[in-house]
């Protein structure tokens, strides 16, 4: 009996120690899922480079081959997730090489070198969420590796690590603009594809995830109407209407459109080089616009401002909370009904407070005289 649970100890030991290496399939599939973007610093003309090719660069090859794995994993499915995951990833590696002369980024954080990084994200005014993200990523990848049998301690813990900021009831923390200043990106758009992004992420209430994942093929005209599928949260796939200047638009931009020529399906909107957009491509386009425009704090509009504004919007117009989870796709009516009470809540409570006040009407009238004397 010894012997047996010695050779089994023996074997879990052995499988501990191999090296994660993913399949080809694997690999081509993380490949074509994270696409490309231009390096970290990089000039605005440099070529994309394929991220994968980019985290290969910057992190030990066993991370490397575990990074694909993990972000080939069903828990990863999302194309946006996948990116998200890898760009995190490739700030982690760029911060290591720059404060702590890391050539190649490996799980080999130590709690203090944690700290000094949580202490630089906030001293740069990077926000409570972003810096809890970053923190998400890193953290889940400690914890796949050590899934794997790896030797790595986490330096990230709940007590000094995790950010804690209150969420109250809101749906967001993007800025809700006025549609007059949404007028105002757009006339400040210089060419079709900038005025393209604005008008799909308003009218149509996207996503910045569901725009950058839309392809080609997704379009559907029918009669006079021009219909976008996209995919939602949770992976199901819905029809949205373009609105009719918003599809002339597209019109317009398909006709000079760079051309497509990687694998797969051609996306809708393209960057200058036609590598598919992401969603730090869509906010450096509408923080320009809104710069151009005049708008206050360019640097707080998001590509989900542009979607918390049309669903404020409309509420403000007197779309019905159910008509206003259609628009948006909220899978909870509840979430939709947060951007109501937001929205105008210190008006709806005085004015709430104001008709309760009518029983005040039976103070005798001696007693006013004397609170205003």
């Amino acid at each position: 009996m010894d012997d047996e649970r010695g050779t089994a100890l023996e074997r879990r030991n052995e499988l501990a120690e191999k090296e994660p290496l993913p399949d080809r399939a694997t690999e081509a599939a993380v490949r074509r899922s994270l696409g490309a973007q231009r390096p970290l610093g990089a000039e605005r003309s440099a070529e994309p480079v394929d991220r994968l090719d980019l985290l290969a660069a910057a992190l030990t090859p066993e991370l490397t081959a575990l990074s694909v794995l993990w972000l080939g994993g069903t828990r990863r499915a999302s194309t946006q997730t996948r990116i998200a995951y890898a760009d995190d990833l490739l700030l982690w590696a760029e911060w290591a090489r720059r404060e702590l002369g890391r050539d190649r980024f490996a799980l080999d954080l130590h709690r203090a070198e944690v700290t000094m990084w949580l202490s630089q994200q906030q001293d740069a005014g990077v926000t409570q969420s972003s810096i809890a993200r970053r923190l998400s990523t890193l953290s889940s990848l400690y914890r796949y590796a050590a899934s794997w049998g790896l030797q790595v301690v986490s330096p990230i813990s709940d007590d000094d690590h995790r950010p804690k900021f209150h969420r109250g009831r809101r749906a967001t923390s993007a800025r809700v603009l006025q549609a007059d200043d949404i007028s105002a990106i757009l006339a400040a758009a210089t060419d079709v594809r900038d005025a393209l992004v604005v008008g799909l992420l308003f009218t149509g209430a996207l996503r910045v995830s569901e725009l950058c994942a839309a392809d080609d093929k997704d379009r559907q005209d029918e009669g006079r109407r021009t219909w976008l599928v996209i995919t939602r949260k949770g992976g199901a796939s819905v029809r949205v209407p373009l609105e009719t200047t918003v599809a002339e638009l597209l019109d317009l931009y398909v006709a000079i459109r760079p051309p497509w020529t990687g694998t797969g399906p051609a996306p809708l909107v393209a960057d200058a080089s036609g590598s598919r957009l992401d969603r730090h491509d869509v906010t450096r386009l509408l923080r320009r616009l809104a710069k151009n425009a005049g708008i206050p704090r360019p640097e707080k509009v998001t590509p989900h401002s542009l979607r918390a504004t049309a669903i404020t919007d409309q509420k403000r117009r007197g779309l019905n909370a159910e008509d206003i989870q259609e628009l948006s796709g909220h899978a909870d009516v509840r979430t939709v009904m947060i951007y109501i009470d937001d929205d105008g809540r210190a008006e709806r409570v005085s004015a709430i407070t104001d008709d309760l006040g009518r029983v005040m009407r039976a103070v005798p009238r001696h007693l006013r005289r004397a609170a205003h004397g």
